[in-house]
């Protein structure tokens, strides 16, 4: 059960560090610059990714960060980026910080060529052929993580599919509830531009048709929606106690106010066609978080730009917030950084905390000629300021994953954006700069 921040006795969880690795740039700061503006990290992949045609995705740019698998590097990253204001000596106790970091699975090119490398042991250097086949775990990730922060506190590797990154979360609030931990790392990532995924996503029809530019492909909730492209990234979260979050001086972007997981698990990769069940989750996670639907002004949506899935979500939402609905403003992230797969629930709910702490609503690109089926304000093409008490995000992964986290203003001083320069004001606040 994902208890409620409301609940008189327990403690409140905050959102007081990010670290974002996604097509439009490898930090936090960059990559909701991009958002706001409406840019698109859409571009063609390398010729040899698969060959007969050419294939699009959301690459991260620029070189490999370190000798790791990837997904697991970006991990790393953004782990340590999320604690930038903790390098040097620490402000948290190691022995009382968790992790809680999924990929959606292991890295299944690494064990492809592991294989091959086993098959044919001649072909390759003796050093190769006997790989560490634990960089290809799915708990490969936390481990990392843990590892490179010094972190010895409970450590977690979340499978949720395209829910993962949502779960890793809401599992990391609870630990911080239940007074197993102080401070938490958590999220997920992923790195899925490899033949074996992206094959079994064009067998299942679910990519999107590129006739143009890749930056038009993806369209949520458009009647000429095709389907997703797969990109690299995703995010992690530092979790803490409201109250150790402000003793370390570091000022929250946004308070974990409730959530609930489910499972609609009638077929391996489609949703339940009927909208009452996650509509239930929906209404759950509301009342876990001490919250009114009225109060709901943003739902940052999962948002896969399918046929079945777009609509399916968009009626869940409308039958769990009532009339409340029509005064929601819903973004979908995909056309932007793609999705991330395991990775996706955390990056969006990233993009959710920045969503409140500069109070403006992400804009989902190419909704042009919105579908009747999807009727809620989608946020079409151009984002808008607007007030921000609370925000939802929704997450559904294949097997009946489904996850939602409901974010809402911190009391007291919060985040505010980076000032004309770029650099953070509350950290240089804190430090005294």
């Amino acid at each position: 059960m994902i208890e409620s921040s409301r609940r008189t006795g327990v403690p409140r969880v905050v959102v007081s560090g990010i670290g974002l690795r996604t097509a439009l740039g490898p930090d936090a700061e960059s990559t909701w610059s991009g958002i706001r503006s409406g840019r698109s990290g859409a571009s063609a992949l390398p010729a040899g990714c698969l060959p007969g045609r050419p294939w699009f995705g959301f690459p991260i740019p620029g070189p490999g960060i370190r000798a790791m698998p990837p997904g697991v590097a970006e991990a790393v990253a953004a782990a340590e980026d999320a604690l930038l204001f903790d390098r040097g000596e620490p402000t948290f106790d190691p022995e009382r910080a968790a992790a809680a970091i999924g990929l959606s699975k292991g890295h299944l090119g690494l064990l492809a060529r592991w294989c091959d490398r086993i098959d044919r042991p001649r072909d390759f250097p003796q050093a190769e052929t006997n790989p560490d086949w634990t960089e290809a775990w799915p708990d490969a990730a936390a481990r990392a993580a843990t590892r490179s922060l010094g972190l010895r506190g409970p450590s977690l590797g979340p499978i949720a599919a395209c829910a993962t990154g949502v779960v890793a979360v809401l599992r990391a609030a609870e630990l911080i509830r239940r007074g197993d931990c102080d401070l938490a790392i958590a999220g997920a990532t992923d790195a899925s531009l490899d033949p074996l995924v992206l094959g079994a996503f064009d067998r299942m029809r679910v990519l999107a048709r590129v006739g143009g530019d890749p930056k038009e492909a993806v369209r949520p909730w458009d009647r000429r929606r095709s389907g997703f492209l797969v990109g690299e990234g995703g995010a992690v979260l530092v979790l803490e106690r409201e109250e150790h979050a402000r003793a370390r001086g570091v000022l929250p972007y946004a308070e974990v106010a409730g959530g609930a997981l489910g499972s609609d698990a009638g077929h391996e990769t489609n949703l339940d066609p009927d909208p009452r069940r996650l509509a239930a989750l929906i209404v759950e996670a509301i009342r876990r978080g001490g919250i009114d639907p009225n109060e709901v002004d943003l739902v940052n949506v999962h948002g896969t730009a399918t046929l079945v899935n777009d609509p399916l979500e968009c009626r869940a939402i409308r039958l769990a917030l009532g009339s409340a609905a029509d005064a929601v403003s819903c973004s979908a992230n995909k056309p932007q950084i793609g999705h991330l797969l395991g990775g996706a629930g955390a990056a969006e709910l990233a993009i959710a905390c920045l969503s409140l702490r500069d109070q403006f609503a992400p804009p989902t690109l190419n909704l042009t000629d919105p579908d009747p089926a999807c009727d809620l304000d989608g946020t079409p093409g151009i984002g808008r300021p607007r007030t921000i008490r609370v925000a939802l995000k929704l997450s559904l992964g294949f097997g009946g994953h489904l996850a939602a986290a409901v974010l809402r203003l911190p009391d007291g001083p919060r985040r505010s954006g980076p000032s004309q320069d770029g650099r953070d004001r509350d950290r240089e606040e804190v430090r005294g700069v």
